[in-house]
C-alpha cells in the first residue's frame, strides 16, 4: 500500500517536473540531485545507524518506498523548488516557496511514519524540519556557488 501511494506521488512529481519549462539546465539539476542524495543519505545513515533514532520497516515494500522517496521524490521537490526560485523576484515569496518545499517533504516523511515505513525512536517532526531545512539551505548555497563558478568559467 505504501509503495503504491509513494510511487504514484513520485510519478506525478516526475511528470510535472519533466513537462514544465525549466530555467535550470541539466547539469545544475543533476548537481542538485546528487547533493541532496548525498546529504540526505549521510544524515539518515547517521540517525538510523549511529543514533538509532529511526527504524526502517522489514518488508521489501517498505524498503522500496523508503528508497523511492529519499532517492527520487525529495530531491525532485528540492530541484523543482530551486527552479521556481529562479523565476520569483520577491523575497517573501522566495521564503514561502522554500518553506512550502520543506514542509511538503516533512509532510511526506510523516506519511512514511503513518504508513509504518519508518518508526521514530526519540525523533520528531521538528527534527525532520530542521534536517530538511538545513539540507535545503546547504543545497541552495552550493547551487549558488556552482552557478557562480560556471558563469565565471564561461566569461573566460
Amino acid at each position: 500500500m505504501s509503495f503504491t501511494i509513494y510511487s504514484t506521488i513520485s510519478l506525478i512529481a516526475i511528470i510535472y517536473c519533466t513537462v514544465r519549462p525549466k530555467i535550470l539546465n541539466t547539469l545544475e539539476l543533476t548537481m542538485i540531485f546528487l547533493v541532496v542524495m548525498y546529504l540526505d543519505s549521510n544524515v539518515m545513515d547517521f540517525v538510523m545507524l549511529n543514533l538509532d533514532r529511526m527504524g526502517l520497516g522489514k518488508t521489501s515494500s517498505d524498503r522500496f518506498t523508503f528508497y523511492l522517496s529519499f532517492i527520487v521524490l525529495y530531491p525532485l521537490i528540492i530541484a523543482c523548488s530551486l527552479d521556481h526560485l529562479r523565476k520569483v523576484q520577491a523575497k517573501p515569496a522566495k521564503v514561502l516557496m522554500i518553506l512550502f518545499a520543506v514542509f511538503s517533504i516533512v509532510g511526506l516523511d510523516s506519511g512514511l511514519k503513518y504508513l509504518k515505513v519508518l518508526t521514530y525512536k526519540n525523533w520528531s517532526w521538528s527534527y525532520d524540519l530542521a534536517q530538511w531545512l538545513c539540507i535545503y539551505i546547504i543545497t541552495f548555497f552550493l547551487h549558488y556557488l556552482f552557478r557562480k563558478l560556471v558563469l565565471k568559467e564561461l566569461k573566460h
